[in-house]
């Protein structure tokens, strides 16, 4: 899932970028998180609490501009990974946007190509950047290899990770953790437990034998969906 927040203060211009960003959803088979914003300050409340992976941003905010809201995700949010995108109706900003680092600058009307071309570029940026998950618990904020994620357990509201070196206990949401890391192979077998596809030894009707030699129960429920699950995955890898 790639997550897109779109700011402009002409409404117009919002839903336009919406409707496209709606077909490159079904043209590219892309599931996007689409957030709407219509100026700096309810985007920039946005940002500090949730994640983005790509912005779509105007320059010609009315308060504070786009420019000024791009220098405080790079500074104050120490933010150098989401990609910006900036489009503008003028073309007199490229020394302004440099410290910034946009991926692109679109003019307007938005050429529908171009915004696609760009997005394509962001996503293989995203992808590239993205073959980790980000969690924090007590000891602060963790980047792990999703290659490295054996399986997730849960503990009521406390999940552990396991990983191929060691583990971690942190708090998260089962369904949160499936929308972050489904498209990467991994499968809830169990209402306890997540398994990553490329970390299972043997499977059993009743359980998954790891890497590590853990053995994790498949529930009764959910044993016809683990199958095709696992049919599906052996077969995107062949």
């Amino acid at each position: 899932m790639i997550r897109i927040a779109v700011c402009d203060d002409f409404q117009d211009t919002v839903a336009q970028v919406d409707e496209y960003l709606s077909e490159y959803q079904q043209l590219r088979d892309r599931k996007l998180d689409i957030k709407s914003f219509f100026n700096a300050e309810d985007l920039w409340e946005h940002l500090r609490k949730n994640h983005c992976d790509l912005i779509i941003l105007d320059i010609e905010l009315v308060k504070m501009n786009g420019v000024e809201l791009g220098h405080m995700i790079r500074e104050k949010l120490n933010d150098h990974a989401v990609n910006i995108i900036y489009i503008s109706a003028m073309d007199t900003y490229d020394r302004q946007l440099f410290d910034v680092q946009p991926i692109n600058f679109l003019p307007k009307p938005i050429n529908k190509d171009k915004l696609y071309d760009t997005i394509d570029l962001a996503i293989q940026l995203i992808d590239d950047r993205n073959h980790v998950y980000v969690f924090k618990n007590k000891d602060g904020s963790h980047r792990i290899r999703i290659k490295d994620i054996i399986y997730f357990e849960s503990f009521a509201h406390d999940f552990m990770i396991v990983t191929t070196n060691e583990s971690y206990e942190f708090r998260a949401n089962l369904s949160d953790i499936m929308n972050e890391l489904s498209e990467y192979g991994f499968i809830q077998v169990h209402r306890s437990y997540i398994v990553n596809y490329d970390q299972i030894k043997t499977i059993k009707y009743e359980e998954i034998i790891t890497s590590n030699g853990s053995s994790i129960p498949i529930s009764r429920n959910k044993r016809k969906e683990v199958r095709e699950m696992l049919m599906k995955f052996r077969g995107d890898r062949l």
